[in-house]
């Protein structure tokens, strides 16, 4: 090769790796310790890395934004505006941007100071609104805290779960006020698994936040339909239907808005993410009497898509 062909071919592969990169989805996880990944000593854990894993480490880039002791409220002991990584997620500019903040604003000091969840619900529309005036125009989504357990180390820092259960409506309504954004429940997929949580009640383990990052792919693979072409991920490009059964309950939701006379496949996905079953159904009695049973012998949580044949 004589020396113009081989600066054109640097020049070629040289434009195809700034091509690919540029080309990446690029999320922001904004959250607090459980986000940063507190506690884990391996920082693969951690679910930001662990959903970049997930959803495909050539097509989207993660950035964790986690910050450890911050509050969604302004007013709080440790805000976010002021102490976390707004800076970076504005640098980034993002396509998506998931949000789970409140597990610190539950604290005395933070909760039953400041209004009881007003100033929280204020200051979480002003987050989404703040993201949402990004140039890149970030589809979002807000992340339900993760339960807190009982155990003396947590009770120390004032985290309370009951009050969890009070800021959960309050994101909810946040998402039904400001149109597109999206709410992923991180809460009932753990539910019942203490053992994630034995540390301190707080913060997750490995298999916890393995969990939290199925949870965050499932939700994100659902809405979100044009993600960077690969022929081998095909199937995210496919508009789903997640559906979280708890102890066989729900199924009727599964069913919702499904044309008879069509075949469908269930996949069904424990609270880890691992395929616990597959089936090819149609919108029948029978059918989902079918899933019914079948998902009345599953114990916990379960997270089903839905997909058109």
């Amino acid at each position: 090769m004589n020396s113009g062909n081989m600066q054109k071919a640097v020049i070629t592969i040289l434009a195809v790796a700034v091509f690919s990169v540029s080309a990446q989805v690029k999320i922001a996880c904004i959250g607090n310790s459980i986000t940063y990944g507190y506690g884990l000593s391996d920082t693969s854990k951690r679910y930001p890395t662990v959903l970049r894993q997930l959803l495909g480490t050539t097509q989207y880039t993660v950035l964790n934004c986690g910050v450890n002791s911050l509050t969604m409220s302004k007013k709080g002991n440790l805000p976010y505006w002021t102490n976390g990584k707004l800076a970076q997620v504005f640098a980034l500019q993002p396509a998506i941007v998931t949000i789970m903040l409140g597990t610190n604003d539950t604290k005395p000091m933070n909760w039953d100071s400041l209004g009881r969840g007003s100033q929280f619900k204020t200051d979480y529309l002003a987050m989404v609104d703040t993201l949402a005036a990004m140039a890149s125009k970030p589809k979002i989504y807000v992340a339900l805290p993760v339960p807190v357990y009982s155990n003396t180390i947590g009770a120390g820092w004032g985290i309370r779960d009951s009050v969890i259960q009070k800021e959960m409506p309050i994101i909810r309504q946040v998402a039904a006020e400001r149109a597109g954004v999206v709410v992923i429940d991180a809460y009932t997929p753990l539910q019942g698994f203490p053992a994630y949580f034995a540390v301190d009640g707080v913060h997750p383990n490995a298999a916890g936040e393995d969990t939290i990052a199925h949870v965050f792919y499932r939700n994100i693979i659902a809405t979100v339909h044009t993600v960077a072409s690969d022929p081998s991920r095909s199937d995210c490009r496919i508009p789903r239907n997640v559906v979280p059964v708890f102890n066989g309950s729900n199924v009727s939701a599964l069913f919702a808005g499904l044309k008879a006379g069509q075949r469908y496949e269930f996949r069904v996905f424990d609270a880890r993410g691992s395929m616990t079953g597959k089936f090819s159904v149609d919108v029948s009695p029978s059918s989902q009497n079918t899933m019914r049973k079948t998902l009345a012998k599953a114990v916990g949580m379960r997270l089903v898509e839905v997909k058109k044949l």
